[in-house]
C-alpha cells in the first residue's frame, strides 16, 4: 500500500510561469505572503529563475495556504544551513524520522519532499512534493517518500500541476 497520494491537481500556464521567471511574482509573492517565504526562498528563486525552477513549488504553498491555511517550508528545510527552516522542522519531525531525514545528505539520489506544509499551531502537518506539468515522480524519489513516511508516521502527499489548454476558454 503506497503512502502517497495525490493532494490535489491544480492549472498553471506559461504566461504565468514567465512572470515568475521575470522576478515579478517573486517579489509580488513574498510581499504577500512572508509567512511563507523568506528571504533564503527569495535569494534561491532570483537566483535560478531563468532557469524556471521553484515556480510550482510557491504556487503550491499559495494555494494550499488559501485553501487550508496551512503554511509551507519550501524546500531546503531538512539542511542546517537553513537555520530558520530547520528548526520549524524539527518541532513536528523527531526521533527516527528526523534521523533518516539527517541521514540522507544533498548529495542523495532524492531529496525530502518539495513542501513541508504545517498548522502554525502544531495540529496539523505533512510533507508534499509538487510536479510540474512534465514532471514526473522518479523511482528513486519514490523508494524514498514511502520510506518517509514509514519513519514519520505521515503520507506524503503529492500536488500535480496540468497545463492549461488556451483552446478551452470559459
Amino acid at each position: 500500500m503506497s503512502n502517497l497520494i495525490t493532494y490535489a491537481t491544480f492549472v498553471t500556464n506559461n504566461a504565468h510561469h514567465n512572470l515568475f521567471r521575470s522576478g515579478h511574482l517573486v517579489e509580488e509573492w513574498s510581499s504577500m505572503y512572508p509567512m511563507l517565504f523568506d528571504s533564503d526562498d527569495i535569494r534561491i528563486a532570483l537566483n535560478q529563475r531563468h532557469l524556471g525552477y521553484h515556480y510550482h513549488e510557491w504556487l503550491a504553498a499559495i494555494l494550499i495556504y488559501h485553501t487550508t491555511g496551512l503554511l509551507s517550508l519550501i524546500e531546503a528545510y531538512a539542511y542546517k544551513s537553513h537555520v530558520r527552516k530547520r528548526q520549524i522542522m524539527e518541532t513536528f519531525v523527531a526521533g527516527e524520522a528526523l534521523d533518516f531525514i539527517a541521514s540522507k545528505g544533498i548529495s542523495s539520489a532524492a531529496q525530502c519532499p518539495d513542501l513541508l506544509v504545517y498548522a502554525p499551531d502544531g495540529r496539523e502537518w505533512f510533507f508534499c512534493e509538487v510536479k510540474g506539468p512534465r514532471d514526473k515522480l522518479r523511482e528513486k524519489q519514490i523508494v524514498f517518500f514511502e520510506e518517509l513516511a514509514m519513519v514519520s508516521g505521515k503520507e506524503v502527499k503529492v500536488v500535480h500541476f496540468q497545463a492549461a489548454n488556451p483552446l478551452n476558454r470559459a
